[in-house]
C-alpha cells in the first residue's frame, strides 16, 4: 500500500529538522560553549558567509537569521538528494531495508556530504573550506557520518523497508 503523501512529507520534515539541529548543536557546543571562540550570532553568520562573504559578520541578527535559514535549506537539499537516490536506486533500497544497512549507508552518506560540502560547495561559495589534511577535516568527516548521515538514513530509509511500496 503506498504511503500517503502527507506521511512522506512529515518524514522529510522530521529528517531535515533532525539533521539540521544535530549538526548545528555539534558546532554550537564545540565553538560557542566549550571553546568559547564565537557567539551564537557569529556561528549563524558564519553560515551566511557562503552567500555574503565576510560581510555577513557585519549584518547583525538579519545575517544570523539568514545563516539559520541557509543551514536548514542545505539540510533539506541533502535529505532530498538521499530520498531521490533511494527512490531511483533499487540497490540502495535493498540496503536500507535492514536497520544495520541504514546505519552503514547513513555513515557513508554523511561522510560523502562533508566531503562534497568542503571540497566542492565551500570552495564555490564565499566561505572558507577546512584544509583536507587537517584534524578538523577528519573530525568533521566522522561527525557528519554519525550526526547527519546515520539519522538521515534511519529516518528516511525507514520509508523504504521491504514492507513499504513507496519506490
Amino acid at each position: 500500500m503506498p504511503t500517503p503523501p502527507r506521511a512522506g512529507l512529515r518524514t522529510m520534515v522530521i529528517a531535515i529538522l533532525t539533521v539540521a539541529t544535530l549538526d548545528l548543536s555539534y558546532v554550537w557546543v564545540l565553538w560557542v560553549l566549550v571553546r568559547q571562540k564565537i557567539t551564537t550570532e557569529q556561528l549563524l553568520q558564519s553560515i551566511a558567509t557562503g552567500l555574503l562573504g565576510r560581510e555577513a559578520y557585519q549584518g547583525g541578527l538579519p545575517t544570523a537569521f539568514l545563516g539559520g535559514v541557509l543551514h536548514v535549506l542545505i539540510a533539506a537539499i541533502w535529505c532530498t538528494i538521499f530520498w531521490l537516490l533511494l527512490r531511483h536506486l533499487p540497490r540502495l533500497r535493498a540496503i536500507v531495508a535492514r536497520p544495520r544497512g541504514r546505519v552503514v549507508l547513513g555513515f557513508a552518506w554523511g561522510m560523502v556530504i562533508w566531503w562534497c560540502m568542503d571540497l566542492i560547495v565551500l570552495p564555490l561559495s564565499r566561505a572558507r573550506p577546512v584544509p583536507i589534511g587537517s584534524g578538523t577535516f577528519l573530525v568533521n568527516t566522522v561527525q557528519h557520518g554519525l550526526m547527519i548521515g546515520i539519522p538521515m538514513a534511519l529516518i528516511l530509509g525507514r520509508r523504504f523497508t521491504a514492507h513499504s511500496a513507496e519506490t
